[in-house]
This record gives C-alpha cells, sequence and structure tokens, in this order.
C-alpha cells in the first residue's frame, strides 16, 4: 500500500431496522453466509489492505460481538500496537448527560480522543450492514490519484431497488459527487447507493468533527451532502455482489441468493486473492446419514443430517432428523429440528427446537422468524 490507514467499522447503528435478528447482538455479530458474522468481510476487507489499526465502535449489546471477535488473533490483529481497539460509549463518556450514540457522527465525536492519536495517514470508515468483499487498497489509491477530500465507494442502483429505511444515494460525473441525496428507493437522479465505505485523510476526518461540533450537527452523510457542493468529493464504483442487509427481508433475501447464486458467492467468498477470516472453532465435520438428502444448500460443520435439506443455509451444530424436511431456510447454530418436521421460509435463531411432526411456513417475501432458545 502507498500510504498507511486506520480503519473504523461502525456496528450497531442500524440495530432499530434488524430489531428481529439484534434482539440479543449488535448488527456486526449477525451470523451470515453459514459460517460468518457480518463483521468479518468489513474486518477481512482491511486485513487483506494490511491495516493493522482498526477501530471497532459499539453501542449496546455487543457480549456475542465481543465474544466472537476475542483478541483479534483469527485476522492477525492480537498486536502489541495497533490491532483491534473496541469503543464503547461507555468508554468515551465525560459526563452523566453523555447518551449512547445512535448516528456515524455522534460516534465519531464521542471518539475524537482516539481520532486524534491515530498516527496513520488516511482513515477508512466502513459500515458493518453491508457485506461484500472489496481491495481497500485500490480504494486508497484511487482516492490519491484523484485528490479527493472524501471517496465513497457505491454501486448501481437496481431498478427495483428498495429499503426499509432511507439510504444515501449519489450522482456522479466522471467519478466526481455532484449530489447526494436520502431515498428507500431507486432514482434515477441518484443512480448510485453508497455502501458504506468512506475514505479520506485523517486530517480531514477531525476537520469534519469539529464543523460537526461547531454546527451541532450529527449526522454525517447530512454534514458531506451540506459540503457537497463545495468539496472535492469522489465516487469508486464497485461492481462486484453486494449484501446491503438494511431489514430482516433483506437478509433472507441476501442468504438465499448466496444459496442460488454461484457468481455471488465467488464474489464474496471465494476470492484466493482476498479470503474472509471468521473466528476459528474446532468442529467435527458433518455428518450425512444414509437416506439424508442434500440439494442446493449451504453446510456449516458439526451438522447431523438425516432427513432432507433443499435450498438453505444452515450453521454449526445443527441437527435434522429423519423425515424431516428443511426448505429455503436459514437456520442458525444449535437449532434441533425434530423427526417429520417440515420448514419452509423460517429463519430460526440459535438453539431453538423445532418438535415432531411439526409444520412451519412462511413466504419468500414474509418469512417466519423463531426467537432464540425457543421451542415450537
Amino acid at each position: 500500500m502507498a500510504s498507511s490507514a486506520a480503519g473504523i467499522i461502525f456496528s450497531s447503528l442500524n440495530n432499530n431496522t434488524l430489531s428481529r435478528l439484534t434482539s440479543d447482538r449488535t448488527v456486526a455479530a449477525i451470523p451470515f453466509a453459514c459460517r460468518y458474522r457480518l463483521i468479518d468481510f468489513a474486518l477481512s476487507n482491511m486485513v487483506n489492505a494490511n491495516m493493522t489499526n482498526i477501530y471497532v465502535v459499539a453501542n449496546y449489546k455487543y457480549r456475542s460481538l465481543l465474544e466472537h471477535l476475542g483478541s483479534g488473533k483469527d485476522w492477525d490483529l492480537a498486536r502489541r500496537e495497533g490491532g483491534i481497539t473496541f469503543i464503547s460509549p461507555f468508554q468515551t463518556a465525560h459526563n452523566s448527560d453523555n447518551k449512547m450514540f445512535s448516528t456515524h457522527m455522534e460516534a465519531l465525536k464521542s471518539m475524537k480522543e482516539y481520532i486524534n492519536e491515530i498516527k496513520e495517514e488516511y482513515v477508512v470508515l466502513m459500515d458493518s450492514d453491508t457485506a461484500l468483499t472489496i481491495d481497500i487498497t485500490d480504494v486508497i489509491r484511487s482516492h490519491e490519484s484523484t485528490g479527493a477530500s472524501v471517496t465513497i465507494v457505491t454501486s448501481d442502483v437496481p431498478a427495483d431497488y428498495t429499503a426499509k429505511n432511507p439510504r444515501a444515494m449519489i450522482a456522479s460525473v466522471a467519478g466526481k459527487v455532484t449530489q447526494i441525496a436520502m431515498s428507500a428507493s431507486y432514482d434515477e437522479r441518484h443512480p448510485e447507493l453508497a455502501l458504506g465505505i468512506y475514505v479520506m485523510k485523517t486530517s480531514y476526518l477531525r476537520l469534519l468533527i469539529d464543523e460537526a461540533e461547531a454546527y451541532d450537527l450529527n449526522s454525517f452523510t447530512l454534514l458531506l451532502l451540506k459540503n457537497c457542493k463545495s468539496s472535492n468529493y469522489m465516487s469508486y464504483k464497485y461492481t462486484g455482489f453486494a449484501a446491503c442487509v438494511s431489514s430482516f427481508l433483506d437478509y433472507y433475501k441476501y442468504s438465499m441468493e448466496l444459496v442460488n447464486n454461484e457468481k455471488a458467492r465467488e464474489s464474496l467468498l471465494w476470492k484466493k486473492e482476498a479470503p474472509i477470516f471468521t473466528r476459528v472453532h474446532n468442529s467435527a465435520p458433518t455428518k450425512h446419514y444414509p437416506g439424508a438428502k442434500v440439494e442446493n444448500s449451504m453446510i456449516a460443520d458439526e451438522c447431523s443430517i438425516e432427513g432432507t435439506v433443499i435450498n438453505s443455509v444452515i450453521f454449526r451444530d445443527v441437527t435434522i432428523e429423519k423425515g424431516a424436511v428443511v426448505e429455503n431456510c436459514v437456520l442458525f447454530h444449535g437449532t434441533h429440528v425434530c423427526k417429520n418436521a417440515h420448514l419452509n421460509c423460517i429463519v430460526s435463531d440459535k438453539d431453538v427446537i423445532v418438535t415432531e411432526n411439526v409444520n412451519l411456513s412462511g413466504n419468500h417475501n414474509m418469512p417466519f422468524y423463531i426467537q432464540k432458545g425457543r421451542k415450537i
């Protein structure tokens, strides 16, 4: 890499739009793609760019995230200097009136002391709710070559795009950002979707925080919008698979897309030059018993399968007994499906038990969710 960069990962700023999956965890800790957590993609992108000083900003419900990250050794980030620095509101509160942050800028203001200590020339800001595999080194090179104040990673917005909440949409000419707007659906005037990845000089981030404090602004996006016309903002077009998980339905649809779209799996998971790292478990291989039937599915280690699994994502330590049928489902760690049960379009959280002969079915546009630890 031509220049050094530090990373800041926001782990929990979309909890409200993913409430079913975040009742016991932060967004960054949501299981995804059979064996990963959403934060693994942001972390791996940074590690693959040789970034070794990474701040993970959390707000609440971050116990499972802390357990997943541990010392950072699985990402080669267990270091005496740098590595992973975990930041919560309680570490940065200076008085009793300090509230937990709900926006990017509130989080950045709260960790201002940390940002003032960053020695790297550049800083990369990333959200946790978008799973993609991107060459951050190339983004930084592009940022340097254009002389941009901020480089925003974007992708083309499909005509049928909708989101639960408005997201930043970009209009650009020859890569130069001309307009930024907030929208929850496709807008031909702003045909690029911001993917929650921003590159800038560390000194410029400090200026943005100072400006936000001076004008009492708490929205990072609105601050960029305010400065868009007078500053040199550039877009970096990303063309690979990106799962922007802004709602429970998004989560389900992207999980199903990974099962059914080999190009999506190649783009996200199978790049030899950009591996996705995660916490390593010493798990036994999955057992497929005589009579078991598995079609078009992603299955992790340590599972026991005697029944039928079709078009599904199965995480570790899932048991599917004889006669059980699982179709179009996402089953989290420890789910147990008993004999002759039938599940279709279901997302089960951890340690769910589905008893014998139970028949549950959702819809591709309205999947059914089973809470953690429930017995059905």
